[in-house]
């Protein structure tokens, strides 16, 4: 039997500007504009990934010394490789 995927009703953004919301101590509510806008902000730095984030990203779908993305799954262990990696980057500097 196969997996079926989770589907997910927010969008990337809406899930971003609710994480922002909570960080900055409010509630996406309270100011929907503002978190959203910082949400979008957000994105687009990731846009241009560090090098970093794409040597995870190609390690995290590296097969026998052989890059190769064959299923959604691939897909998602990458971005999720390149996303830790920028977290990672960003604890760093605050430190």
């Amino acid at each position: 039997m196969t997996k079926k995927p989770v589907i997910q009703t927010a969008s990337m953004v809406d899930r971003m500007a609710q994480a922002l919301a909570k960080a900055d101590g409010a509630t996406l509510e309270s100011n929907p504009k503002r978190y959203r806008r910082w949400a979008l902000a957000s994105l687009k730095s990731l846009a241009l990934p560090t090098d970093a984030m794409v040597d995870a990203a190609h390690e995290a779908v590296s097969f026998d010394g052989a890059w190769a993305i064959n299923n959604r799954r691939d897909f998602r262990r990458a971005v999720r490789a390149m996303i830790l990696q920028a977290i990672i980057e960003g604890r760093e500097t605050d430190e």
